[in-house]
């Protein structure tokens, strides 16, 4: 399974993370620092050890201390609408 950006957000980098709104919910949302860099990864198809091996390279953490949260964080901009299965 891989997950992309929804095109019915738009984000702008705010401090140290990103300010997303979703136009069909007129929503906004915050990610910080990690979450952005996920965010970032999926503006192009990415799946789930994609971004496990991104985070774990970029923070130097082991893949399976971030893997779990990096499926919770999936799981949260899904049912929000933010991103989806391609």
């Amino acid at each position: 399974m891989t997950y992309v950006v929804s095109p019915d957000c738009v984000s702008c980098p705010v401090e140290d993370g990103v300010a997303i709104l979703d136009l069909k919910s007129n929503t906004y949302f915050s990610l910080d620092e990690v979450g952005t860099s996920i965010w970032d990864q999926m503006s192009n198809p990415a799946s789930l050890d994609d971004l496990t091996q991104a985070v774990s390279a970029e923070y130097e953490v082991a893949p399976e201390e971030c893997r779990g949260d990096i499926q919770d964080l999936l799981k949260d901009m899904l049912q929000h609408g933010l991103i989806q299965v391609v």
